[in-house]
């Protein structure tokens, strides 16, 4: 889901300038909150915090309470813990790659796509404009696979998946699938509210997996 936000736009109808004002903050919370997802699963994994439940691991944990496969798992961790950071503007949080890019920001499929590069090639071709926010899947896939050849990914998770059960980062397809927020299980939901403190979690419209 593309939404490009025109602040330009007037509206003088009071029900639909308010409608439009709930649409912009929704669309603009949809990348930000994703990433957020990834950070604190990310942190699950980081400091074992799924041990006193019982769990075997990180993706026994994802699986069990949200319905993610160890794949997905796997990827919004390996970005939560190295694309991701944490910016703080007076009271308000939010969250951003550490990827150059400018009002618009990467979205959670072209990341997963960078992850073969490391954190350090991918900010070296997005500060370089060889990568940029505006690209397809598709295309970044191709310069990731350029710059990739003979190397390893790095930056995985402590509870890997084994080889043959690790996504395949390199497959070309340009497809987003939607996950829209009813579709969600609702212990997913009602976790991050209630022991992460997930504000504004109702404003995701759709999650985005690639």
């Amino acid at each position: 889901m593309d939404i490009v936000l025109n602040q330009n736009v007037g509206i003088k109808n009071t029900e639909l300038k308010k409608v439009t004002t709930e649409i912009r903050r929704a669309s603009a919370n949809v990348i930000g909150n994703t990433f957020k997802i990834s950070a604190l699963i990310a942190r699950v994994d980081r400091d074992e915090l799924y041990i006193e439940d019982g769990f075997s691991d990180v993706f026994d944990y994802v699986k069990q309470c949200f319905g993610l496969e160890k794949s997905s798992a796997y990827n919004l961790i390996r970005v939560g813990n190295d694309f991701i950071e944490e910016v703080k503007k007076g009271n308000i949080t939010s969250y951003e790659t550490l990827l150059e890019h400018g009002s618009k920001d990467y979205s959670i499929s072209q990341v997963f796509k960078m992850l073969p590069l490391g954190i350090e090639k991918a900010k070296e071709l997005t500060t370089d404009g060889v990568i940029t926010s505006d690209m397809s899947c598709r295309q970044i896939e191709r310069i990731v696979k350029e710059n990739t050849e003979g190397t390893k990914a790095r930056g995985k998770a402590k509870t890997d998946p084994e080889p043959d059960n690790e996504p395949d980062e390199t497959e070309s397809n340009d497809t987003v699938c939607m996950i829209k927020w009813e579709e969600l299980p609702d212990e997913f939901c009602d976790f991050l509210r209630q022991r992460f403190d997930f504000d504004n979690f109702d404003a995701i419209g759709e999650i985005i997996i690639n």
